[in-house]
């Protein structure tokens, strides 16, 4: 069996274990959000697997079939609705009374702090703001950086089907989510002890230098020897990958970050439970992919 379709089917045995374990009563009570983090985490992987399944045996089958693409076009049809839905969280966050109605809706779910007016001032001053706002310069760069992204997760698909390095895509992936991963777990256990400055407090205050620096050399580690194994790569251009992924998922958060804490949100969306909206999701990949994607057109 190919090392891939391995990866894809230990990988989601792994979650459901973990989901199924936070399923168990006592434990959802103790720890309700992270059961709602491996419950998306299990839809995400089955909805993202699944198209890539089924396009590799199609490929793999295509004398058998009348025509391979319809099958590949599933998942490019899947990164498709992802650019579809990032682009409605950051169109909602845009127009005055979507934002409104998004707040309310993350302040009755308790993710996002309530704010109430301190003086009729507040009230009146409120009224003056334009019914829609005008994209800024952050706002544009996150959106032709997202647009770049979706772009790129479609051209990237297209090469590694092309030479047949099916697990470059997983890869690209799968590093820099380990680095969301290490970079918390480095967080919570080594936060604050060396530095007693956060990595961008103005920015994201929950991140420290700790979790950035540790975090990104863990997950540049396994994901090195996870990109060995998927696309035959030697380690050290493994290594070097998953390092420049982790450090461009780092910049790739912050620019997000920054984007919501202009608009006033704690996350863009309640779709994906424990994690937010689409774009709280892939922010990771917004810059590192895009160039991974280049280089690998370029030097592949």
């Amino acid at each position: 069996m190919a090392s891939d379709i391995v990866f894809v089917i230990a990988l989601m045995g792994v979650v459901s274990a973990v989901w199924g374990a936070l399923a168990i009563p006592r434990l959802r009570r103790r720890l309700p959000k992270i059961y709602l983090i491996a419950r998306s985490w299990w839809f995400m992987l089955a909805a993202l697997f699944g198209c890539y399944a089924i396009a590799k045996i199609a490929d793999h089958h295509a004398e058998l079939l009348t025509s391979r693409y319809p099958y590949q076009w599933l998942l490019i049809g899947f990164f498709v609705l992802i650019g579809l839905r990032g682009g409605y969280e950051i169109k909602r966050i845009w127009c005055l009374p979507s934002r409104a109605r998004l707040i309310h809706k993350l302040q009755s779910r308790g993710l996002q702090p309530s704010v109430t007016p301190t003086s009729s001032a507040d009230h009146t001053a409120s009224a003056t703001i334009p019914h829609y706002t005008h994209p800024t310069g952050l706002d544009g760069l996150l959106s032709m950086a997202f647009v770049a992204l979706i772009v790129s997760l479609i051209a990237l698909q297209q090469l590694t089907w092309q030479r047949e390095q099916y697990g470059a895509l997983l890869f690209v992936l799968f590093a820099s989510q380990f680095n969301d991963i290490a970079q918390y777990l480095c967080g919570r256990l080594l936060g604050h002890r060396l530095f007693s400055r956060g990595l961008a407090p103005r920015i994201s205050p929950n991140k420290s230098i700790e979790g950035a620096v540790f975090g990104s050399m863990c997950a540049a580690l396994l994901a090195s020897l996870l990109g060995v194994w998927l696309t035959g790569f030697e380690w050290w251009l493994c290594l070097l990958a998953a390092y420049g992924l982790a450090v461009s998922g780092i910049a790739g958060d912050l620019l997000e970050s920054a984007f919501k804490r202009q608009h006033g949100i704690k996350d863009t969306g309640t779709m994906l439970a424990g994690h937010g909206g689409v774009l709280d999701r892939v922010d990771s990949l917004l810059i590192g992919v895009p160039i991974f994607t280049v280089l690998y057109w370029l030097l592949g």
